[in-house]
């Protein structure tokens, strides 16, 4: 993720600047929130597309795609969970199950404020959150692949 990358290059810029808790510090950290966001968006497609490769099928393969990336629109959790249940309740299900609430609480916090940043004035948000935020988004990206590939019968797809 291109988000890993930007955090890492950030943290080597305010420790040799010295500009941990300084507006510099916000406008990165803001930066890596839009950053996170897309590139959950991104990884998300990416796994709707290597799940309809599974089908064998190329035209229902560019089909499932094209139409995922019409209806995921948002990287929150409720429009997740709620993409996940368009291909059975048991996916959506599973994905929930494998979340920790304090993930869940983690992550939201950052798209929400992702939002702010794109839509209002900015957010008031650390790095040290949007490091612990892009961990809990892994872990979401995590359950998103084990649930794309959930089947009914408790089998892998």
């Amino acid at each position: 993720m291109r988000t890993r990358a930007a955090i890492e290059d950030c943290e080597i810029h305010m420790q040799s600047t010295g500009t941990y808790g300084t507006e510099i510090e916000a406008y990165l950290t803001q930066h890596i929130l839009v950053l996170l966001c897309a590139d959950v968006q991104q990884e998300i497609y990416k796994m709707l597309d290597e799940r309809a490769t599974l089908a064998g099928d190329e035209e229902i393969r560019r089909f499932v795609s094209a139409s995922g990336e019409k209806i995921l629109r948002s990287v929150n959790k409720g429009d997740i969970a709620a993409f996940m249940e368009l291909f059975g309740a048991h996916v959506k299900e599973k994905f929930n199950a494998l979340l920790e609430d304090s993930d869940v609480t983690i992550y939201s916090i950052a798209v929400g404020n992702r939002h702010k940043v794109a839509h209002r004035q900015g957010a008031q948000v650390s790095f040290r959150e949007v490091k612990r935020a892009t961990d809990a988004a892994s872990k979401l990206l995590v359950a998103v692949r084990t649930a794309l590939h959930f089947g009914k019968d408790g089998t892998s797809a």
